[in-house]
């Protein structure tokens, strides 16, 4: 049984990695990039299923 998880990538606007994380809870993955854009604007979020 899957659960549905979410793998997501965060870059700065130079491609530079910054954050990789799995949730399964939207909510959750918005605030913890959303701390990110806070000091680094213009971010590059990727979303895969992490199946």
């Amino acid at each position: 049984m899957s659960i549905g998880m979410i793998r997501y990538r965060v870059e700065d606007p130079d491609g530079r990695f910054l954050d990789e994380f799995s949730t399964n809870a939207p909510d959750f993955a918005e605030e913890r990039i959303d701390r990110i854009r806070k000091y680094v604007p213009g971010l590059t979020v990727t979303e895969t299923p992490d199946d």
